[in-house]
């Protein structure tokens, strides 16, 4: 499965597949490489998402608190 097409989860399930795989080490500098590549690019991946979703949190958050605070007025 391509990176884009993942969702969060399945991504970042793949990203811990690969900090166990380079921990064990016995790849190639060629594959220890590509791995870390994917890895940055899923690391990047998921606190990009993970930022959208905070920042979408706090939009509902702040909605709340205007309606809270038009209800009492």
């Amino acid at each position: 499965m391509t990176e884009e097409k993942m969702t969060y989860d399945e991504a970042l399930q793949r990203l811990e597949t690969l900090v166990t795989q380079l921990e064990r080490g016995g790849k190639t500098l060629d594959e220890t490489l590509a791995m870390f590549e994917e890895g940055t690019a899923l690391l990047k991946r998921c606190q990009d998402e993970l930022g959208e979703v905070e920042g979408r949190l706090a939009e509902l958050r702040l909605d709340e608190a205007e309606a809270m605070v038009q209800d009492g007025e």
